[in-house]
């Protein structure tokens, strides 16, 4: 018997079989308008991918570059080129950062998140990301 063959094989179907761990991947976004501090916002996927809840985090600090906690967040996707109907995920603060979720359900352009952070004094932090295109699922 050619165990070398053998190995080669259960290591190709190893390799094919195991979980990718690059979907865990995280997208670094900087802020392309923010009023004050900075913005960045990291998707966690390799790829922008339609209908498909994509994990986000937005971190913010304020113009000390301490980190921004305890403000209500509010975003809001869109699509500048075309008219979509209202597309606001759900923002939760957890570890010093705002998480959620977004689903894009177009392809035929770029898409744009817009974001609002309401602190507790009313001190407000306006920004907006560029997210590019996304591809069918």
């Amino acid at each position: 018997m050619d165990y070398n063959l053998l190995y080669k094989k259960m290591f190709i179907l190893m390799f094919l079989t195991a979980p990718s761990f690059a979907a865990a991947a995280s997208m670094p976004i900087q802020a392309t308008t923010n009023s004050f501090g900075s913005a960045v916002l990291e998707l966690h996927t390799d790829e922008l991918v339609t209908m498909t809840a994509l994990p986000f985090r937005l971190i913010l600090h304020d113009e000390a570059g301490r980190p921004v906690t305890g403000a209500k967040v509010d975003c809001e996707l869109s699509m500048p080129t075309m008219a979509m109907p209202e597309n606001r995920p759900k923002i939760v603060e957890r570890d010093g950062a705002y998480a959620g979720e977004m689903i894009l359900t177009c392809t035929m352009g770029d898409w744009r998140m817009a974001c609002v952070a309401t602190q507790a004094d009313g001190h407000r932090q306006t920004m907006s990301f560029d997210l590019g295109t996304a591809r069918l699922r």
